[in-house]
């Protein structure tokens, strides 16, 4: 996505009518480029293809930014108003298109603000240029949340958070009170992964809507010698070593407590769903599903650059199901799971 200078002049603004703590932000939706000819303001033809492939106007919310430039060539006051023209072209072809004048802001650069050096043809050509950028007013809502040590309830300060959907991507840390405060869209479902070093991850999906809990709160249990966590959405296809698909997204979040526990050395704990039966052997389809299991994440850790020295696997069969007489799909979803187990530090950080 391009950055442009007036986005971060804070595109929003405060909705009269709305509950305290709702306002809408700017998104990029749309977003193209037109060229011009060397002292030019006329559209040419793949231009005004251009702009005939924009999309119409549907949404009293949403606001195009049309942004001129020059290349080097003539007089600076020239080039400020050829830069001017040429985005007013556009605007009109905009305007005969549906769009009102209202919902266009035409911003100019002149030469100021080249993408390319001017020192030859080519690169003047990139330089001659109008942006048109649509934007789409999206509801936010401020959230405040909180990070916590579960054993103690003290605060953890300086945990990385990283939000994300399939529109947003962001990552804060939290202040010495171990608390955070971000501004996520309403009606959406977002994903918040919360880590630190010496803690175990927690990571939420919050559907947001203006009745959810403007409050958050995340616990990071300590990720010490003999301590064991259940990697939260890591679920198989039955009878498998292969993740379903909506589990997937939760390899990353595996890697990214290695990349932040460096000095940990953990096992990777394979189970099997298999309830109402004795413990199986270590010469079973059921145990060897287990150490597959472990194996995979093992294997995807190792193929992203964890040392190996970090990492062990095993398997545990049915040894340790959380259900073991399973009678529901979640229950025995739950049973078909991988651990982290923490093994102790690196001998160089002992």
């Amino acid at each position: 996505m391009r950055l442009l200078p007036f986005l971060f002049l804070l595109l929003s603004f405060q909705l009269t009518a709305q509950l305290p703590g709702v306002f809408d932000s700017l998104q990029l939706i749309f977003s193209d480029t037109l060229y011009f000819d060397s002292g030019k303001a006329d559209l040419d033809i793949m231009a005004q293809q251009t702009l005939a492939s924009f999309p119409s106007y549907a949404n009293a919310s949403n606001r195009i930014y049309l942004t001129g430039h020059t290349d080097a060539i003539g007089p600076l006051e020239y080039n400020e108003d050829l830069a001017k023209r040429r985005a007013a072209e556009a605007r009109d072809v905009l305007l005969e298109k549906g769009w009102p004048e209202e919902a266009m802001t035409i911003q100019t650069f002149g030469e100021r603000t080249p993408v390319a050096s001017n020192s030859t043809d080519q690169d003047r050509s990139r330089n001659r240029r109008v942006t048109v950028d649509l934007f789409q007013a999206v509801p936010y809502r401020q959230f405040s949340g909180r990070v916590n040590n579960p054993n103690d309830q003290q605060p953890i300060p300086n945990a990385k958070v990283r939000i994300h959907n399939r529109t947003l991507a962001d990552t804060l840390f939290t202040d010495e009170n171990g608390q955070f405060e971000v501004d996520l869209p309403l009606d959406s479902v977002v994903g918040i992964d919360v880590y630190a070093k010496g803690f175990f991850l927690d990571t939420k999906m919050i559907k947001v809507s203006p009745k959810t809990k403007q409050e958050l709160s995340f616990e990071l249990a300590p990720a010490t010698e003999g301590e064991v966590a259940t990697i939260k959405n890591l679920f198989y296809v039955g009878n498998e070593a292969i993740l379903l698909p909506g589990s997937k997204p939760e390899l990353p979040k595996i890697l990214r407590f290695m990349q932040i526990n460096t000095h940990l050395r953990v096992e990777i704990a394979g189970h099997v769903n298999y309830p109402n039966r004795p413990p199986v052997t270590e010469d079973t389809f059921e145990w060897n599903l287990s150490v597959r299991r472990a194996k995979m994440v093992y294997d995807y850790l190792l193929e992203n650059d964890i040392p190996v020295e970090q990492l062990s696997y095993k398997g545990y069969g049915n040894h340790e199901m959380v259900y073991p007489k399973a009678s529901t799909e979640v229950q025995q979803a739950a049973n078909r799971r991988v651990e982290i187990r923490i093994l102790g530090d690196l001998p160089e950080n002992k």
